[in-house]
């Protein structure tokens, strides 16, 4: 019996690292969804109860720590109870997002399992459920009571599967519905085998959690597909939407004029024009964030043209606290563009652009200020029928890769102010 303690000991032990070892890797997934959460919840009762129940059979070893082992014992056999009502949380986190059921669905198995809890604690103490003496576990006459509640956890676990079962994803069905057997499996494997007992139910709960730690770590794969799909489809959609036709008609108009008035001034003109170009287009390549003062760069080109066609009207200030920090490529562009076209090109006697840059102990902020007409909603479509495509991409972007966010204020006659916050961790 001591061999077979210190073996089931081992292999305990076993399950309890490789649960601490899901368990710190999961924590490296960023901005973790509630389901992570939950799993995380999950992994870390998992490692208490395997590491519970083997200190308990390598104590019942030595007769000199009895009442020490058969605590840890009660420990583990409680957070069994507690596992059920963390799987329940975690099936009805995955209907909740397709049905919107209400959580009570899942605190329905926290009743069960605190109820069963105190039951199996208590009779410790009374003896209902079990009785330990000597060292020597023995059920009691009740002892069919907590399997009973167990069974009917699990068959009511089972009953929401089968109720909501074409919300769930294939993989999530097969994933669940394999848990629920596989509870069941080993509660029946307990009666059936009562030497190998226990640690033959924990061993099936632990290969159940990895199954479900490997469905949720194929679902973020999933999801981390999606973004990188999203941030591509995000770079055209921002690349075509700036490259505006009458942007492009009028420069080139403006440059068809300078080859007669001024030849050089036309040549330099070609030149910013082919960068500006160049810096849309091969943003559409680029999975990460750039250098501010690349962007800044390319603003540059961007304004150069606009000065050749409003002249006086459009006057340019930079108040640049900082361009050492990173950004997505094209966020600040368009956000310039809009200024010039639809705050300072509608105004009668055209206005003044401001671009600022401000560090800060959290992050960075970025200003595009103009005292145009006001009055701007990048919701609305103007004159050219489209929406502001580019203004939401920019708002998508900085979220997905840098964890920032875009504010647009403007008011009807006094300008529109965009600010853009980007927190120091992403730069």
């Amino acid at each position: 019996m001591v061999n077979h303690n210190y073996t089931y000991a081992m292999v305990e032990f076993f399950g309890a690292v490789i649960m601490l070892v899901l368990l710190i890797e999961s924590h490296f997934i960023s901005k973790p969804s509630s389901k992570v959460r939950i799993l995380n919840i999950l992994l870390s009762t998992l490692f208490l109860l395997l590491a519970s129940d083997g200190a308990s059979y390598m104590l019942s070893i030595s007769g000199y720590m009895s009442h020490l082992a058969e605590i840890f014992f009660l420990i583990s056999t409680s957070l069994a109870f507690v596992m059920l009502t963390i799987f329940n949380y975690y099936v009805i986190i995955h209907i909740r997002e397709k049905t919107g059921i209400s959580m009570w669905f899942g605190h329905i198995g926290l009743i069960f399992a605190t109820v069963e809890s105190l039951i199996w604690i208590t009779s410790y103490y009374f003896g209902t459920l079990y009785s330990i003496t000597d060292g020597v576990y023995k059920r009691g006459e009740l002892f069919w009571l907590s399997q009973f509640m167990a069974i009917g956890m699990i068959v009511y676990i089972f009953l929401m599967i089968v109720l909501f079962f074409n919300v769930l994803k294939k993989r999530d069905r097969i994933i669940f519905i394999g848990c629920v057997f596989g509870l069941l499996l080993s509660i029946i494997l307990r009666e059936i085998v009562p030497d190998v007992g226990i640690p033959v139910v924990y061993l099936i709960v632990t290969l159940l959690v990895i199954g479900l730690y490997i469905g949720i770590h194929i679902e973020q794969n999933v999801l981390l597909r999606i973004k990188d799909e999203k941030l591509v489809q995000s770079r055209i959609s921002i690349m075509l939407s700036q490259i505006r036709p009458h942007f492009l008609y009028n420069a080139l108009n403006v440059i068809h004029y300078l080859c007669e008035k001024d030849p050089k001034l036309a040549q330099h003109a070609i030149a910013e024009f082919s960068d500006y170009l160049r810096g849309n287009l091969d943003s559409v390549g680029v999975d990460r964030t750039v250098l501010f003062s690349k962007e800044l760069g390319h603003i540059k080109n961007y304004l150069f043209l606009e000065k050749l066609r409003y002249e006086d009207e459009l006057e340019i200030i930079y108040e640049l606290g900082t361009i050492n920090f990173f950004l997505p490529p094209l966020t600040v562009q368009p956000l310039v563009e809009n200024a010039v076209r639809y705050g300072i090109g509608q105004a009668m006697e055209g206005g003044k652009l401001t671009i600022k840059t401000v560090e800060r102990d959290e992050g960075y902020e970025v200003f595009v200020i103009d005292d145009g007409v006001g009055g701007y909603d990048p919701d609305n479509k103007k004159e050219d029928g489209r929406s502001h495509v580019g203004i939401e991409n920019v708002r998508e972007r900085l979220a997905l890769m840098v964890g920032g966010t875009l504010e647009i204020e403007s008011e009807k006659g006094k300008g529109t102010t965009a600010k853009i916050f980007i927190p120091r961790i992403h730069s």
